[in-house]
């Protein structure tokens, strides 16, 4: 599983890494409890709320931040504090905000790669509002890490070969 022959442990640990550090210092929300699982992952649950984007070089993966509800809506406060959201467009302003958060994270974590290198083209985030779990089979290859805050969890899921899914994270036809 890579993109541009990203090595998917050092990529999860930047994304985990940055994940932490903008979590604390930009929402002032705390990691209680984190684990990663590189070989081992047989399924991915999302949770209430995922923003997806890919990671393409030399081949294709999907990177999936996945917010209990309780944590993207706290992320949600800190984030948009300063800004008068009416009730009636909060919720697209949730999405927003996740999607925010994925780029920003993304981008710093490859940044950090690609200054070893490795290039690696990203497509905008889309937002999914459904929990389901993903089983792995067909070749498909997950990391995780877990990250626990007092407002709830957060799963980073890296998903490959992007080719398998589409971009609500289903297998395609084969």
């Amino acid at each position: 599983m890579s993109a541009a022959s990203v090595d998917v442990g050092k990529f999860l640990q930047a994304l985990h890494r940055r994940t932490v550090s903008f979590l604390r210092d930009e929402l002032g929300i705390e990691v209680t409890r984190h684990s990663q699982h590189l070989d081992d992952v047989q399924r991915l649950n999302l949770k209430h709320l995922t923003s997806i984007m890919s990671a393409t070089g030399n081949s294709k993966l999907y990177l999936a931040y996945s917010f209990d509800e309780a944590l993207i809506v706290k992320a949600f406060e800190a984030y948009c504090q300063d800004l008068d959201i009416g009730e009636d467009e909060r919720g697209d302003y949730v999405e927003e905000t996740a999607g925010d958060i994925i780029n920003i994270i993304v981008g710093n974590a490859l940044a950090d790669l690609e200054a070893q290198g490795r290039a690696i083209g990203l497509s905008p985030p889309i937002v999914i509002t459904e929990a389901k779990s993903i089983l792995r089979h067909r070749g498909a290859k997950f990391a995780s890490a877990n990250l626990e805050t007092p407002h709830g969890g957060l799963n980073i899921h890296l998903i490959g070969p992007g080719e398998l899914f589409d971009d609500k994270l289903d297998y395609v036809e084969a």
